[in-house]
């Protein structure tokens, strides 16, 4: 059965787009995304990162950004057209644990710019294997009157089970390090982010084409026409797949595309 004309393709940033050895994207990929474009295909970023942080890649030409894993939606002209919250009281909630049972590392990303309390070792080796700044450091209470778009959590799967269940109920987490969790509004993933480019560019999901390769990628390739994982991709991605390519480094997008004859 051939497969519908894909419209839009949507990448992951880190670990798809950026190869995690390299922390660059390859030649190849670049002329990918340049064919794409010529083909008048939409090409979009869809990531866990903020808008601020992802913009550099604005250079390629993206038709858009999926920011905060669909909790901020901008477009080609940098305009936020959709964006989900926090709910307050869960932020409320998250901070009174954090002062009745211990502190650790939370990352804060608002509408106004991002902080995060309790800098560790942990912190700092994802900020340079991101190479990113750490943003500055300052008290989770500050959290408490900002519009919270994301959180990121540097606590083991044991930990984020008893915050998911017991603090943060209006929110669901997705991991793809083994350091930090990311939490964002309960029922917002990266799937809702490729809905909101869908409907504003009138296509169907299986007109569509993703690639990731962490568990905030998992419900985005599930809904994609085509859903590929990359070969770094933990085993519950790859599940979901209908395709597994190469690293980054090894072509990996590239790749994908020429066998589904997108390029």
């Amino acid at each position: 059965m051939s497969q519908p004309t894909v419209q839009a393709v949507f990448f992951d940033v880190d670990g798809t787009l950026l190869g995690l050895e390299s922390r660059s994207m390859p030649d190849s990929t670049i002329e990918a995304l340049a064919l794409l474009k010529s083909k008048g295909i939409k090409i979009i970023i869809s990531t866990g990162r903020s808008y601020e942080h992802a913009r550099f890649l604005d250079t390629h030409g993206f038709d858009g950004f999926i920011t905060f894993n669909g909790s901020f939606c901008v477009d080609a002209q940098g305009h936020p057209f959709f964006r989900q919250t926090i709910d307050k009281e869960d932020i409320r909630l998250l901070h009174d644990h954090l002062s009745e049972a211990g502190r650790f590392p939370v990352g804060v990303m608002t509408t106004e710019g991002s902080f995060i309390c309790d800098i560790t070792d942990d912190v700092t080796a994802i900020f340079e294997l991101l190479k990113l700044n750490i943003p500055y450091s300052q008290s989770f209470a500050d959290a408490l009157d900002k519009e919270v778009l994301q959180l990121n959590l540097f606590v083991d799967e044991q930990k984020e089970l008893y915050i998911v269940n017991h603090v943060l109920k209006n929110c669901d987490s997705s991991r793809w390090s083994p350091a930090f969790i990311d939490i964002n509004a309960k029922g917002i993933n990266k799937q809702v982010g490729m809905e909101q480019f869908l409907t504003k560019f009138a296509f169907s999901a299986d007109q569509t084409m993703a690639f990731g390769d962490g568990g905030n990628d998992i419900q985005m390739l599930r809904a994609a026409g085509v859903g590929v994982a990359m070969a770094n991709a933990g085993n519950n991605v790859k599940a979901v797949a209908d395709y597994v390519t190469d690293t980054t480094e090894q072509h990996g997008i590239w790749n994908a595309l020429k066998r589904y004859g997108v390029i």
